[in-house]
């Protein structure tokens, strides 16, 4: 009976701890205004070097999607404002969605090489916040961009991880 006991408690703990872990890294800031919460989840999906790296964020019921992208080599390219995502989430849909503000590439020393990194945001809805959530993301597109950014198929083990940290979001 005590082994029983114990072996459940520990199964308890186990599950707990593992959710845990999943939204370990999320960011929880106050906004001024509304002191609404402002959740940030941040998700990697390829890396260290290429890096692709996604951002759920909400502030009250507002939602939007962000990208931060690396790779070797000095990039120019200015992506304009309202240039356009396109993603598919693991349901089939297909979400377009047009970036806020113009992003203009950061140009990082790395030991002597060059990294040109972009930030993107986007804004998003709460359905397809939800869709990712339940599914997570299979394959996303970035128009403006041409070159190795533009288009990401997500492997089926970073799939799950996208779906997992849209979780966080809501929780």
């Amino acid at each position: 009976m005590r082994f029983k006991t114990l072996a459940i408690i520990s199964l308890i703990f186990v599950s707990y701890h593992g959710q845990g872990q999943i939204c370990k890294y999320v960011v929880n800031d106050n906004d001024p205004l509304t002191d609404d919460i402002i959740r940030t989840v941040k998700a990697r999906l390829t890396g260290p070097t290429p890096f692709y790296y996604i951002y759920y964020i909400r502030n009250g019921s507002d939602y939007k999607f962000s990208v931060e992208v690396g790779d070797y080599g000095e990039l120019t390219d200015v992506i304009p404002k309202g240039s356009e995502l396109a993603m598919r989430t693991g349901s089939g849909a297909v979400v377009r969605m047009n970036a806020l503000t113009e992003s203009k590439p950061e140009i990082i020393d790395d030991f002597g090489s060059k990294i040109t990194k972009y930030e993107i945001t986007f804004q998003m809805t709460e359905r397809t916040m939800k869709d990712i959530a339940e599914t997570g993301i299979v394959f996303i597109r970035i128009k403006a961009m041409k070159n190795s950014f533009s288009d990401l198929e997500i492997p089926t083990g970073v799939v799950e991880i996208s779906q997992e940290k849209a979780e966080c979001i809501f929780k």
